[in-house]
């Protein structure tokens, strides 16, 4: 097959993530003894358990003829190629060849990972580096009896980037989520914190009604004005938290019901990503009660991901007239905060010559 020329002025697009981090490669529930195969950071991984439990992660590419290794079988606590039947152990090493009394000494990458709550991490950076980087975020509400929780995870043919600065900017809520989530008081008091590593908001809005679905999840009347207030932060270039607090305004010290977010994103590539997400509530906690949130929830997440990818469909193109390029106003602090953090964890992964 021909080759396609690269148009004039091509540049491939510069890597925006950065590879000694902890990401998120999938959801305990979701590793088992059946091999899965899954691409993180342009990285092919073969994730399954052990016989006694441990998750195991591999590159997912056998080294003699390049078969995913996902499409293969486990043998005990080794993995058996689908193609020709080579197996390797946990720690790569192969350790059989049907045609070969003893295997060669060849072998694949392993990477380290972690199971902590719902989520398995794994890190794909370099070795060395490892003890000095930042260990996975954790949320004490994810594994906290008053909350009710739900999980999901999404494809998104966007750059993970556009929904971390999507989550850290809540004034898009009454345009893209009108119909789904129902706020329309967009614009409050809003703080911005910072760290070396970390970007927060608190965002403070005067009393409105409520959208229906919450004002009957609370038991109150429709229209009844309450308090509302929302939080977040970036916690690592995986991982985000968002909350929104709930408050009668004859008492607004005292919240009455909280509902909390953790939005993990890992790049697939740099247009497309693996978008892991857990919520729950300390409120309505009921089975049919949690459908109706989580519909609620699903719908709004739906409609994030058609306008991220349609954003990214245009920045993947090269316009023949020339772009304004971006421009940034208030209410972005967090997200171009976000941005320089980033730019931070990439600069550290830049050997000095």
């Amino acid at each position: 097959m021909a080759m396609v020329a690269k148009p004039a002025g091509y540049e491939p697009i510069a890597r925006n993530y950065p590879y000694n981090c902890w990401w998120v490669a999938a959801f305990a529930d979701e590793v088992g003894r059946v091999p899965l195969g899954r691409w993180l950071l342009d990285t092919p991984v073969v994730l399954y358990r052990t016989q006694g439990g441990e998750v195991v992660a591999l590159e997912d590419r056998c080294p003699h003829r390049q078969a995913p290794l996902s499409i293969g079988k486990l043998q005990g606590d080794a993995i058996e190629c689908g193609y020709h039947g080579f197996q390797f152990g946990r720690d790569g090493r192969c350790v059989r060849v049907p045609t070969m009394a003893s295997p060669p000494p060849i072998s694949i990458e392993t990477f380290p990972v972690r199971e902590i709550g719902p989520l398995v991490w794994v890190y794909l950076g370099d070795s060395a580096c490892l003890d000095a980087v930042p260990p996975p975020p954790t949320m004490a509400w994810m594994s906290d009896p008053s909350f009710a929780i739900r999980q999901g995870k999404t494809e998104i043919a966007a750059n993970y980037l556009l929904l971390k600065e999507n989550v850290l900017d809540l004034t898009h809520f009454g345009y893209v989520h009108a119909g789904s989530f129902g706020i329309t008081n967009v614009v409050g008091k809003l703080t911005v914190t910072r760290t070396d590593d970390t970007v927060g908001y608190e965002e403070i809005f005067d009393p409105a009604p409520l959208p229906d679905g919450l004002s009957h999840a609370f038991g109150i009347a429709p229209g009844t004005p309450w308090s509302r207030s929302t939080k977040g932060a970036f916690l690592s270039p995986a991982a985000q938290y968002g909350s929104a607090s709930f408050a009668d305004p004859r008492t607004p010290e005292t919240p009455n019901a909280s509902h909390q977010f953790a939005h993990f994103t890992t790049p697939i590539d740099h247009e497309h990503m693996h978008y892991f997400y857990v919520f729950g509530r300390d409120y309505a906690r009921e089975p049919a009660a949690m459908d109706h949130f989580a519909a609620m929830v699903e719908k709004g997440f739906k409609e994030d991901e058609f306008v991220l990818e349609q954003v990214q469909a245009l920045i993947s193109r090269r316009p023949r007239r020339g772009s304004t390029g971006e421009r940034s106003v208030k209410a972005d602090a967090a997200g171009v905060e976000a941005r320089r953090i980033i730019e931070r964890w990439m600069q550290r992964e830049t050997i000095p010559a």
